[in-house]
């Protein structure tokens, strides 16, 4: 038996939001007054549904999500919870109860990390989904994550940000999405390599795409990017790379939403 992974069906409540409707009763609505998750909740949820044998620690919390080290077997996993209790825009107080809007959201990431890892590109390899809760390979050593990008020393900076810019190019090419929050904070290095992560915030670049919106995120992330290797002496033109990128997609019907920015000005 494998980590299992709940299909998506936004008109169908998954396992973990009907044990949310149990939890806060007859009450209705978008905002209901839900108690934060506790480590004992999230073991219980990992392992009655399948996505891990063994849940160890927190190991941190963003704005929507929370880390856990988890095992499966004995293969170490991170356990990605995204929290439709509790937003960042909502008090503890009173949570936020949005369970279909987290539970696409970590669908999404799950679909996203496994086009990008069957792309090539050096991704954590998603394992497991059920709910809002995620589960994905645990890039680093035993108990040890790896170290963020802008915590190392690179002893081939130029060669790094190439590969760097050539897997968020595959992305861009042929998964057709931009990041969107790519940043020395967002990449993990580990044997040798740089590994792109967090991408729940990425944007498709589609038929239906505001290509206005992909140049800009795509640029701002090429910014962030070439900012923290100023640190080594790099310098390199975004808009140049930005012109690489769009040079090698566009969707069709898109091509000509504006020759103005297309073109780089």
């Amino acid at each position: 038996m494998s980590p299992v992974v709940e299909k998506l069906n936004p008109r169908k409540p998954s396992a973990l939001s009907m044990k949310r409707d149990a939890q806060r009763g007859d009450k209705r609505g978008r905002t209901v007054a839900i108690n934060e998750i506790t480590l004992d909740e999230v073991r219980n949820d990992a392992i009655k549904f399948g996505l891990a044998t063994e849940v160890l620690y927190q190991m941190n919390g963003g704005k929507e999500a929370s880390i856990y080290l988890v095992y499966w077997k004995d293969f170490p996993l991170i356990l990605k919870a995204y929290r439709f209790w509790q937003s960042a825009q909502a008090k503890k107080s009173k949570g936020f109860f949005a369970p279909g809007r987290m539970q696409a959201i970590a669908a999404k990431e799950y679909d996203l990390l496994l086009a990008c890892f069957n792309a090539g590109m050096n991704v954590p390899t998603p394992v497991g989904r059920v709910g809002n809760y995620l589960t994905m390979r645990f890039v680093g050593n035993g108990l040890e994550p790896a170290p963020q990008l802008r915590n190392v020393q690179l002893e081939e900076p130029d060669l790094v940000l190439d590969e760097i810019l050539d897997d968020y190019l595959i992305m861009y090419r042929d998964v057709h999405y931009v990041h969107g929050d790519l940043s020395a904070y967002n990449i993990l290095w580990w044997e040798g390599r740089a590994w792109i992560i967090d991408l729940p915030q990425a944007y498709q670049v589609g038929p239906w795409a505001e290509m206005k919106r992909v140049v800009t995120l795509l640029r701002r992330d090429i910014v962030n990017l070439l900012q923290y290797f100023k640190k080594y002496g790099i310098r390199r033109d975004p808009d140049e790379i930005v012109k690489v990128f769009l040079s090698e997609y566009v969707p069709h019907n898109l091509r000509n939403y504006d020759e103005t920015v297309a073109g780089g000005a």
